[in-house]
C-alpha cells in the first residue's frame, strides 16, 4: 500500500475557487468524487485490469489571505489484484516477484506524478503570479482526460492509444 499526505498553502486564492477547480481536476483524472463535508471530498479510482484502487481525501481551509489544501492520496491492491498476483506467482514465481516490485514502483511513480500535476495546476491559477516557469505537463488523454506519464503509449484508465 502507498499513502502520501501533503498540505500546501496558496496565498491570494479563494477557497471557493480552489474547491471548484480541485473538484473538476480530480474528476477529469477519472476519480469518482463524493462530498464528505463543507469544502471536503473523497475520490476513488479503480484499475480493473490490475486490481488497483486509488483513493484521495481533500480538504480546503481558508486562513486569512488565501487557502490551505490538505491532500491524502493512497493506492492499494484489491482482493482481485491479490488473487491474480497469487495465480501468477504460482505459475511464474521469479517473474511475478520481479513484476510485483516493478508494478509497485510504477504505482508509486504514477501517484507522485498525479499529485505533482495537481499542485502545479493549483499554483497556475490566474490570480496568483507565477514566479518561475513550471515544467510542461504532457497532454491529457483524449478519451478520458486523465494525466498520462510521458512514456505511456496507452491510457491505463480507458485503454485509448495516445495520439
Amino acid at each position: 500500500m502507498f499513502e502520501k499526505r501533503d498540505v500546501r498553502s496558496f496565498p491570494g486564492l479563494r477557497r471557493d475557487d480552489v474547491w471548484a477547480k480541485s473538484w473538476d481536476w480530480w474528476g477529469r483524472q477519472g476519480f469518482h468524487l463524493t462530498k464528505t463535508g463543507p469544502y471536503r471530498f473523497r475520490g476513488s479510482s479503480y484499475y480493473s485490469r490490475i486490481g488497483l484502487r486509488r483513493e484521495l481525501d481533500l480538504i480546503v481551509d481558508d486562513p486569512a489571505g488565501g487557502c490551505n489544501v490538505d491532500l491524502t492520496f493512497s493506492a492499494q491492491i484489491t482482493e482481485e489484484g491479490l488473487i491474480a498476483g497469487a495465480v501468477t506467482a504460482v505459475l511464474l514465481l521469479p517473474v511475478a516477484v520481479l513484476g510485483g516490485a516493478v508494478s509497485y514502483s510504477e504505482y508509486e511513480t504514477d501517484a507522485r506524478n498525479l499529485i505533482l500535476a495537481f499542485w502545479q495546476f493549483l499554483s497556475m491559477a490566474p490570480s496568483r503570479p507565477i514566479a518561475k516557469a513550471t515544467p510542461a505537463m504532457p497532454p491529457p488523454c483524449k478519451g478520458c482526460g486523465a494525466a498520462l506519464l510521458p512514456d505511456w503509449k496507452v491510457c491505463p484508465y480507458c485503454g485509448r492509444a495516445r495520439d
